[in-house]
């Protein structure tokens, strides 16, 4: 009896993790419509900013889900983003084509590099992204002299990626938000290279025994972190009409946050795309609730959603170790 109770419920962990992202973001929506109503729920002066910052964010939160995913890290999506809006700035001239080609390009030479280092000469994830980091915020600040590249009255195209709205409703960026989502769910879902993503994430050593390329398989996860970074750099470059290279700044740990946040294991092989929407829908919301209030220092936007990530891992944790005991008690049943 106790083995088909097993069998047939689900663990409060399990249960609060898979749902965790959804419960956090309607009760901030609650608490916005409680403290500030209409204000809060006027989405041309309000909801559609929370939309372009979590869409900007969540794009380049999608790579780094999939480095989560195979257990490693990526620490330079930030300052990739930032030097990703100046070459695109920069290129903006020759025309819109080229400008993406080379902002793409450029996001995938990094990812890449990224691949290379972490697969084949086996260095640590957070240490082989934050010298990237480091090296992109550093050619950010050199294309112009540490100072931003205006678009001018040209790049018609570039502006409408960054502020445009599709159908009149949507951002654009949220439009492609949820376009790379759903490509990336098909993906993981229907693909070997999914498959294989789950199983480097879960136990390297048995993907290997599986038959599944584990270094083929990072390199191209980095890659595509990297072409992540370069699609949020050119709606940056569009936002701001500018390449901004200190733009960024510090966004990588709160990206992080969202993606735990979104229901992804911190220990890798668990997690879905769409929760990253839901994790950068929540820091949003916690900086716009801050902004709203105008007497609250911005610095309890950290403190709290650090808080929140704490509880989240607790929470993954506890999820780990009930069903732990649920897989314990059907081998006892057996």
């Amino acid at each position: 009896m106790d083995t088909m109770k097993a069998k047939t419920r689900k663990p409060l962990g399990q249960f609060l993790n898979d749902n965790s992202s959804v419960i956090a973001v309607l009760l901030l929506i609650l608490l916005g419509t409680a403290a500030y109503g209409t204000t809060f729920l006027n989405y041309k002066k309000n909801l559609i900013n929370v939309l372009h910052t979590a869409s900007m964010m969540g794009i380049m939160g999608l790579g780094v889900n999939l480095c989560f995913l195979i257990g490693a890290r990526d620490l330079s999506v930030g300052a990739l983003a930032a030097l990703v809006s100046m070459v695109t700035a920069w290129l903006a001239p020759y025309g819109f084509p080229v400008a993406v080609a080379g902002g793409l390009t450029v996001g995938a030479i990094f990812g890449a590099f990224n691949g290379v280092i972490v697969s084949m000469f086996k260095v640590q994830p957070f240490i082989a992204t934050l010298g990237t980091q480091l090296a992109a915020r550093g050619f950010a600040l050199l294309i112009n002299k540490e100072l931003s590249i205006s678009l001018g009255t040209n790049a018609p195209q570039l502006k409408y990626v960054g502020n445009g709205n599709v159908f009149g409703l949507i951002p654009f960026p949220t439009f492609a938000f949820i376009v790379l989502i759903l490509v990336l769910t098909v993906i993981l879902r229907k693909k070997d290279f999914g498959r294989g993503v789950y199983a480097v994430g879960g136990d390297e050593g048995s993907a290997e025994m599986m038959g599944i390329h584990v270094n083929r398989t990072k390199i191209i996860v980095f890659t595509i972190s990297g072409l992540m970074a370069a699609c949020s750099g050119i709606i940056l470059c569009g936002r701001l009409s500018a390449g901004q290279p200190t733009a960024c700044e510090g966004w990588e740990m709160t990206i992080m946050a969202a993606v735990v946040l979104g229901g992804t294991s911190v220990r890798g092989g668990i997690g879905k795309i769409h929760g990253v929407f839901l994790g950068c829908l929540f820091v949003t919301f916690i900086t716009n609730l801050i902004n709203l209030n105008g007497h609250i220092s911005a610095y309890w936007k950290d403190i709290i959603t650090g808080v929140v990530l704490l509880i989240a891992v607790l929470v993954q944790v506890y999820s780990d170790k009930q069903k732990e005991k649920v897989k314990h008690s059907r081998k006892d049943g057996e």
